[in-house]
């Protein structure tokens, strides 16, 4: 949405926004109170999410969280924390674009470490564990969120 705010704001420099480009925008609102809520439940459930996540995980696979002989379990969940706060903002401002370039970096590290098989089971299990706590409009809103990051991170 910001993305397209900022589109419309350079391509109408000058005229007045047909009703077409502004459709977005009514779109936008047309969801904005679902997206708060949602929004603001992620942020009340996100310690359940992060550990129910990182739960499923180690049952699937015991030492996903492992480099070698270190257990690397915190940095992981400091990095769903944070992947899970992007995605939010995502969903909040519907903006792809700034999760995508977000994520992007976040991928580009995770490549350097060989860490992307726990990326890829951990979010894969996050949808699972989203799929119990949230409406079925509230994943309406968070799937292309959610898929991205799983595209992205995987």
């Amino acid at each position: 949405m910001l993305t397209e705010l900022k589109q419309l704001t350079q391509d109408c420099d000058g005229r007045y926004a047909r009703d077409g480009e502004l459709q977005f925008l009514q779109d936008y609102l047309d969801t904005i109170e679902s997206r708060i809520t949602t929004y603001e439940k992620i942020q009340t459930l996100e310690n359940t999410l992060i550990q129910e996540t990182e739960g499923k995980v180690k049952e699937e696979n015991p030492t996903a969280f492992h480099k070698g002989e270190k257990d690397v379990s915190a940095i992981c969940e400091r990095d769903r924390k944070h992947t899970m706060r992007f995605l939010a903002t995502a969903m909040l401002f519907s903006d792809q674009d700034k999760l995508r370039n977000t994520l992007l970096w976040q991928r580009i590290i995770m490549g350097a470490f060989n860490d992307n098989y726990p990326s890829k089971i951990t979010y894969q299990m996050m949808e699972e564990v989203m799929k119990k706590e949230f409406t079925r409009e509230e994943m309406e809103l968070l799937n292309p969120s959610l898929q991205l990051v799983q595209t992205l991170l995987s």
